[in-house]
């Protein structure tokens, strides 16, 4: 489940109840309170500086607005992806989850990111005294995780900013509430006009290497015998869909919420038109042992991209615009150039 930014389960098991938890808490739709929270964004004070002790403003959140110290100094992170949220535009947390089962996901760079720091919990299991003793004076985190009697719960330790977006693609609007809640809007605002500008130049450079082939992005399945196509429901296939890319023509055309379809090894003949084939690599540019299951599947080398070389991983996961243009270096770097 890495392209989904979700730790990866190590069994079946861990994989049926981390989907349960994620169904119960709306991770796998949008909602409607989530849409109109978000029509309001934009609409709290921007960078204010340090300010007195005490100062606090305004930010509009998934719950509500929330009165935020102006210059938080403990934020603690209660959610998976947060703390690289927080990360790329220069706010140190002080508190985050646990993530030394899932270390290996992240680049050396966010390893020593959280490194040393305080543990509130585990993914989908934030502990409440943790939280407590880490002494913040923000909390930051997703709807998809932070349910609203726990957002409640929270809010009684400390001002308490949650987001979400419209659905599991929109990681835009969450990085976005995580940089106003701790006051770093003018960080995110140049991430995201770097970002702009290299996707605009990568759709007109190689608009020919975009159009003119058919692609696909396959992932895991989840369990043995299954693989995954990544839809632009989901976070890198939105990215990869923005480039304007051909898909497919016998891929189905689904919509799913979650991102991403699973279908048995018996369906890569779905594949049998698609000339790129992007995946998904481990952060150390290694191949997970899921991927090479499914590149051992003799209808694997029919397809004709892996017949003619044209298959490329990438290894950056998407969190935010930083590691958005990480995403989009890779893919000029890896498949775009070497398509030229």
């Amino acid at each position: 489940m890495t392209p989904l930014l979700l730790p990866t389960p190590d069994t079946d098991a861990e994989f049926a109840r981390i989907t349960a938890a994620l169904t119960r808490r709306g991770f796998l739709g949008g909602s409607a309170a989530a849409l109109s929270m978000f029509a309001l964004a934009g609409c709290s004070s921007g960078d204010a500086g340090g300010g007195a002790d005490g100062e606090t403003r305004t930010v509009q959140t998934h719950y509500g607005p929330v009165d935020v110290p102006v210059d938080p100094q403990r934020i603690v992170a209660v959610s998976y992806n947060t703390p690289w949220q927080l990360q790329a535009v220069g706010a140190q947390p002080v508190a985050t989850l646990d993530y030394s089962a899932y270390i290996d996901q992240f680049t050396p760079a966010q390893q020593k990111f959280i490194d040393g720091l305080s543990s509130v919990g585990v993914f989908l299991e934030v502990n409440r005294e943790a939280v407590v003793a880490a002494a913040p004076d923000l909390i930051v985190g997703d709807a998809y995780e932070i349910d609203e009697d726990m957002f409640r719960e929270l809010s009684k330790i400390a001002p308490t900013a949650v987001y979400s977006g419209s659905n599991r693609s929109d990681w835009r609007t969450v990085a976005e509430g995580v940089a106003d809640a701790v006051n770093k809007g003018s960080a995110l605002t140049s991430n995201r006009e770097k970002y702009q500008a290299m996707q605009e130049r990568i759709r007109t450079e190689y608009s020919a290497q975009l159009r003119g082939n058919r692609w696909a992005q396959v992932a895991i399945g989840g369990s043995e015998g299954l693989f995954s196509i990544l839809y632009p429901t989901g976070v890198t296939g939105a990215m990869l869909a923005d480039l304007d890319v051909t898909r497919g023509e016998f891929i189905p055309d689904l919509n799913p919420s979650t991102g991403f379809e699973a279908f048995p090894f018996e369906q890569l003949e779905m594949l049998r038109d698609v000339t790129v084939v992007i995946y998904p690599k481990q952060p150390d540019g290694t191949d997970s042992a899921g991927m090479k299951s499914i590149f051992a599947n003799p209808l694997w080398s029919r397809i004709p991209a892996i017949a003619s070389g044209q298959s490329f991983g990438i290894s950056t996961q998407v969190t935010d615009y930083g590691t958005a243009i990480n995403w989009l270096s890779e893919l000029e770097s890896g498949a775009l150039e070497a398509l030229s």
